[in-house]
Formats: structure tokens, C-alpha cells, sequence
């Protein structure tokens, strides 16, 4: 039924993984994460901010550990402030700001760290298709688990606390 082709929306046709929407209201947050493919957003109602940080940046947003329920997240929460003087080089990391609106597309290269923030009432639609493995090696080696330098104790989550249970 749907056969895509290469072109700007779809590098990697074959790696294609369907058309998924996402509404937010108001104040929704996605907490800081990178995603392990390219991401094609489109935007048709309402506004959502997007912070963005390159791959490179990667060790300076204290990521959660691989075996943690929130793996490639941020330990960090972007909305306090506050509490940053726990992560000292959170506050200087260089990043990127985009308010997406009706009509907006927005390319999100693979893993580039994304915090997002809907403004108002809202609905996206993205799409995957393939992944850059040039930032591999950054991300795995500034994401614990992912590398042999960062393995997680045994019995230990790496970057938080074990949950309860």
C-alpha cells in the first residue's frame, strides 16, 4: 500500500518505519532523549518547541543508563534550573532552539538529543527512515552501557537510583 522512494523525507526507503502522530497539550514535555534513526516532523497544529544538541555534546547532558527504563534520556530536567548545579557542565552546553508551527517541517538527524516542549495544543506527524551511524561512537561512549568503558555495575543502574521494586 505505501511504497516510498528515496528522497528528502526518506533517505533510506527500505528502513522506513511508517507515519506516527503524537498530540500534546499544553505544557507536555519529552524529556531530553536521542532516538537511534533520522526523524522527518511534520507539524499541523499548534506550536511545540524543540531544544536541540548535537551528538558531539553528548557527555555534557549526563546521560541515564542503557538498562535504566529511561535509557538515552537526560538525568537532567531541562525545566529546573534549580537543580543544575548538580551537572556543571549542563549550563554551558551549546544548543539549539526552533519553535515548529503549522506547516513547519523540522529534520532531526540521528541522535541529536531533542527536549520538546508543546506551547499550545498541538499534533505532528513523523516519519523514520534509516540512521547515520557517524556519531556512533560519541554517543556510546557518553551513554553508559552502550560502551565497554561505561558498563553499569552488576545490579546497578548507571546515572540513577535502582527503582523500587
Amino acid at each position: 500500500f505505501f511504497q516510498p522512494k528515496k528522497n528528502v523525507f526518506f533517505v533510506e526507503p527500505k528502513a522506513q518505519r511508517g507515519i506516527h502522530c503524537r498530540f500534546g497539550m499544553e505544557g507536555v514535555v519529552a524529556e531530553a532523549h536521542w532516538d537511534g534513526s533520522r526523524n522527518m516532523i511534520a507539524q499541523f497544529h499548534g506550536r511545540r518547541r524543540y531544544v536541540l544538541v548535537d551528538p558531539d555534546n553528548t557527555c555534557d547532558m549526563y546521560l541515564l543508563a542503557k538498562n535504566h527504563p529511561s535509557g538515552r534520556h537526560s538525568e537532567v530536567d531541562w525545566s529546573n534550573p534549580d537543580g543544575w548545579e548538580n551537572f556543571p557542565k549542563f549550563p554551558t552546553m551549546p544548543a539549539h532552539e526552533v519553535v515548529q508551527r503549522p506547516g513547519d517541517f523540522l529534520y532531526l538527524p540521528t541522535y541529536y538529543l531533542h527536549y520538546i516542549v508543546s506551547i499550545d495544543t498541538n499534533y505532528q506527524c513523523n516519519t523514520r527512515s534509516g540512521k547515520d551511524d557517524r556519531q556512533t561512537k560519541i554517543v556510546n561512549e557518553c551513554t553508559p552501557g552502550f560502551s565497554k568503558n561505561r558498563k553499569p555495575a552488576p545490579g546497578k543502574l548507571l546515572g540513577a537510583q535502582k527503582p523500587a521494586g
